[in-house]
């Protein structure tokens, strides 16, 4: 019963994990007009709208979501939107690195938890897509500061620890990511293990 741009964008939508910005809509599904198609699918009860921190930000309920992620898979979709997805929130996760200790941090990191599901998706997609370890490397190098300031080193180590065993070969983004796991280690106790890291 939808038109014919307003199939696709609604099976795209379903990478989102707890919702999406009409931004990141954009940027994923690559469709012309998304807002207005966003608005009818609003319209017609598929996708919800809610403010949040003074945001616009749009989710599907699980049902719709479960349902249009069948239809996204079918369609042969799905790792190229899931791509895109990753690489959205890589830019994120960088973006707000280089925020950390400047007077505007705290706006950035409330942005991170606000997308933290989403965050979370694009470094699973990383660890299952053998195309995308290094940009899971890079994002979860880009998170080591925000998992040591909100408390979620556990997370943090095992991201880092699945991410280095899956990629061993010597590229920058490895090398960047040693220390930085390496840190989380040292900050949860675990010497032996960060010394490995950090040297």
């Amino acid at each position: 019963l939808l038109s014919g741009l307003e199939r696709p964008l609604l099976r795209r939508l379903t990478v989102f994990a707890g919702g999406w910005t009409s931004e990141a809509a954009e940027a994923v599904a690559r469709i012309d007009d998304v807002l207005e198609l966003l608005g009818h699918l609003v319209d017609k009860s598929l996708v919800l709208v809610e403010g949040r921190a003074g945001e616009t930000r749009y989710r599907l309920l699980e049902t719709v979501r479960q349902y249009a992620q069948e239809r996204l898979l079918e369609a042969g979709e799905a790792a190229a939107v899931r791509d895109r997805h990753r690489d959205w929130f890589l830019e994120l996760a960088e973006h707000n690195e280089a925020r950390i200790g400047l007077p505007e941090q705290d706006v950035w990191l409330e942005r991170l938890d606000t997308e933290y599901d989403n965050l979370r998706a694009a470094l699973a997609w990383s660890q299952t897509d053998p195309g995308g370890l290094e940009a899971g490397l890079r994002q979860a190098g880009s998170l080591q500061s925000y998992w040591g300031m909100r408390g979620r080193l556990r997370e943090g180590r095992g991201y880092f620890t699945q991410l280095l065993a899956s990629s061993p070969a010597p590229t920058s983004a490895r090398a960047r990511a040693l220390p930085r796991a390496g840190s989380l280690a040292f900050h949860q106790g675990d010497y032996d293990q960060a010394r490995g890291l950090l040297e």
